[in-house]
C-alpha cells in the first residue's frame, strides 16, 4: 500500500487546505481538519483517475529538501500520510468466521460473491479507520516527481 504525504495548512481567514507535493494539482479543503482529510482521500482518488501514471510516493526526508514544503511546515502546516490501495491481482486469503456470520454475510451480499462482499466491507472499514483510498486501475510505470528527480540529479 502506497502512502502519499499531504501538507495540511490553515490560514486565519480560510478553511483548512491540503495539497500533495508529489501530485501537482491534487488539492482538497474542508471547514475542519477531519473534513479536509476526508476530502483529501476523494481528491487523491480523483487525481489518479485523471492520470495514467502515478509517481512513487516521496519519503518525508526527500520532501523536506523542497523549500515550499519546509516553508509550509515552518508556518505551522502539518504533514499527513494518506494511504492509496491500488488494484492488482487478487491473492487467496483464508479467514475463520463463525457460521452465523458467514450466513449473515451471504444473505447481505445481494448478488455479489462472498469474497467481493468481504472485500467491499474491508475497503469501507479501511477508509473510515485510516483514510485509505482504493483505485480500480493498476497504474502504469510510475513517473518521477521533481523532488525525486532532484534527489538523483536526473530529468
Amino acid at each position: 500500500m502506497a502512502r502519499y504525504i499531504a501538507i495540511l495548512c490553515k490560514d486565519k481567514s480560510s478553511s483548512f487546505g491540503l495539497h500533495f507535493p508529489d501530485l501537482p494539482g491534487c488539492v482538497a479543503a474542508g471547514e475542519t481538519e477531519e473534513g479536509a482529510l476526508r476530502n483529501a482521500s476523494i481528491a487523491l482518488r480523483l487525481w489518479t483517475e485523471g492520470h495514467d501514471r502515478l509517481p512513487n510516493p516521496s519519503r518525508m526526508a526527500d520532501l523536506l529538501r523542497d523549500a515550499d514544503v519546509r516553508h509550509d511546515l515552518a508556518s505551522g502546516a502539518l504533514a499527513v500520510s494518506i494511504p492509496l490501495i491500488t488494484s492488482a491481482r487478487k491473492v487467496r486469503f483464508n479467514v475463520m468466521l463463525e457460521p452465523s456470520v458467514v450466513e449473515a454475510a451471504d444473505a447481505a451480499a445481494a448478488g455479489v460473491s462472498r469474497s467481493q462482499y468481504i472485500e467491499t466491507a474491508l475497503e469501507g472499514s479501511l477508509a473510515r479507520e485510516i483514510g485509505a483510498v482504493r483505485i480500480a486501475k493498476k497504474p502504469k510505470t510510475p513517473i518521477r516527481t521533481a523532488t525525486q528527480r532532484r534527489k538523483t540529479g536526473s530529468r
